[in-house]
């Protein structure tokens, strides 16, 4: 019930155009929306200016969708955003055709103009096409913003690339 005041009167100080002394309601609202964006992925785009309208496109837009959910819901975005902060596009992240790699890779590219880059075998040298899993691209996020210990490196290679 004490809602409903604070309600009225914050209603009546806005139409005066006046603010409201904040309260604890409004910080964590507003908490929980900074939280919410930090769980906005980036757009997905090709290298080059390509077009996206394709059904590997759309399934892997699907599969980092659900990948960078998986890793904000793990808190994993919490400490450290997915786009650098030197890239040049802070919305995007630039699909690579690397037909030679191992795993999913994203990374800063100096060379690239500051460009965050996905890297992943999508078209292999013999012409097949890949779509990299949830799994495949949520491991990609994990190496890019947490990394592996020098133990998880020696070990199982987690974070080690071609």
């Amino acid at each position: 019930m004490r809602a409903v005041p604070l309600l009225l009167a914050g209603l009546a100080l806005a139409a005066c155009g006046q603010k409201a002394a904040p309260d604890r309601n409004t910080a964590a609202a507003d908490s929980i929306e900074q939280d919410a964006n930090q769980c906005i992925p980036p757009m997905l785009a090709l290298a080059g200016g390509a077009q996206l309208a394709s059904q590997p496109m759309e399934e892997t837009k699907a599969h980092f969708a659900d990948a960078y959910e998986i890793a904000c819901a793990k808190g994993l975005l919490k400490d450290k955003p997915l786009i650098d902060a030197k890239a040049a596009d802070q919305g995007k992240l630039f699909l690579i055709n690397a037909p030679d790699a191992n795993v999913a890779s994203i990374y800063l590219s100096e060379v690239d103009a500051n460009k965050m880059l996905l890297e992943y075998p999508f078209l292999t040298t013999d012409g097949k096409t890949q779509v990299p899993s949830a799994e495949e691209l949520e491991e990609a996020i994990y190496c890019a913003v947490h990394g592996a210990s020098r133990q998880e490196q020696e070990s199982s290679g987690r974070c080690l690339v071609d």
